[in-house]
């Protein structure tokens, strides 16, 4: 919502683009600062009741986001929301694990998960879009309250691992875990090293109209929908090994990005090459990091969980601030290098991680 309208609320609260970038941080950084903390602290709880109270705190905050009358207001909103929303992802992935009996199956129904966040792009994020263009971006807000349908699909037996607050930090030691992190931050890095302005520059840049918009939008929804259905088949089979070609592909992609933009066609082209391969990374990491926590660490499975979520809004906020330095210093088609930079970190992170997991497995 804030992505797709944010030009729309920067104006309403008299703030430039660049500045606007501050809302997108501030959810970011506080996803990230808050999601480890709960999971540590809310360990022994029952997971369907903490659900349902972190879904009712994101939903007040969403509300609060509709009516606040002032940016710092709106702010406020955001920081609930975020407080929240890292643990509820994680404990989603959680959920699966527990009902999957297979490891395949574990691999695809976490990548439902995340076909289930990019399901909510390509309907929400063009219909937020549409909703603010027609009425107000306010009203877009209002519309995530129908959420809350869905609380009776939520699974009642649960099980829970507690485990102390040092017994659950030591998941940090372990240098798979290290790298994944680093992997994570930079794979967002690239992804919003560009996206943060995805609506200025398709409007902008590429000259297609607020209409047309929202329909690109959506087409990037959906293509992002396929990729994560086909990021859960890789992660299935090796993933982490198997996401090297494409990551070569896409240093090709963001260094052609800055060119392909010049045009309305190439540059939509290069935008959904983009969206497709970026998106492939999601279930492979993730099904990473909690194959190596259930098995060296099963009591730091839900903290495993949420490493991900938390840092790929690291890599959200950090992106989101070299990129708003890219538009001040160069304009909105030189956002792709700062993308590129990213992926070439997060490439190299990646053949690390890849050749350690393979001596390991020699040595086991």
């Amino acid at each position: 919502m804030v992505v797709g309208n944010l030009s729309l609320i920067a104006h309403t609260y008299h703030q430039t683009l660049s500045q606007s970038a501050s809302i997108v941080s501030v959810f970011a950084w506080t996803y990230a600062i808050a999601t480890p903390l709960l999971a540590l602290s809310t360990n022994r709880f029952n997971k369907r009741s903490l659900f349902l109270i972190l879904l009712a705190v994101f939903l007040a905050g969403t509300l609060l986001s509709a009516f606040a009358p002032s940016l710092p207001i709106f702010l406020f909103s955001r920081v609930m929301t975020a407080s929240v929303a890292g643990l509820m992802e994680s404990l989603m992935s959680v959920i699966a694990s527990q009902l999957a009996t297979t490891d395949q199956q574990r691999s695809m129904l976490v990548a439902w998960i995340y076909t289930g966040f990019s399901i909510a792009s390509v309907v929400g994020n063009p219909l937020g879009t549409f909703i603010a263009n027609l009425w107000r971006w306010q009203d877009a807000f209002i519309m995530v309250l129908a959420t809350i349908v869905a609380t009776n699909l939520i699974p009642k037996d649960l099980v829970n691992e507690p485990a102390f607050f040092k017994e659950q930090l030591v998941l940090f030691s372990d240098r798979r875990i290290q790298l994944a992190i680093v992997f994570a931050i930079c794979s967002a890095g690239m992804i919003f090293g560009y996206y943060t302005y995805i609506r200025s520059l398709i409007h902008q840049t590429l000259g297609f109209s607020l209409t047309a918009l929202s329909l690109v939008l959506l087409l990037l929804g959906v293509l992002d929908v396929f990729a994560n259905q086909l990021s859960g088949r890789l992660a299935a089979k090796n993933g982490i090994k198997r996401l090297r070609p494409f990551y070569v592909l896409d240093l090709v992609l963001l260094a052609l990005f800055q060119f392909s933009m010049q045009n309305a066609w190439t540059g939509l082209l290069l935008l959904c090459a983009l969206v497709f391969f970026f998106a492939l990374f999601g279930s492979p990491i993730q099904i990473f990091v909690l194959d190596v926590a259930s098995h060296d660490y099963p009591q730091a499975t839900t903290l495993a969980s949420t490493l991900n979520a938390i840092f790929y809004n690291v890599g959200v906020a950090v992106s989101s601030f070299t990129a708003t330095q890219t538009l001040k210093a160069a304009g909105l088609s030189a956002l792709g290098w700062n993308s590129l930079v990213y992926c070439a970190v997060a490439l190299l992170v990646l053949l690390t991680l890849v050749r350690m997991t393979d001596r390991e497995a020699m040595r086991g």
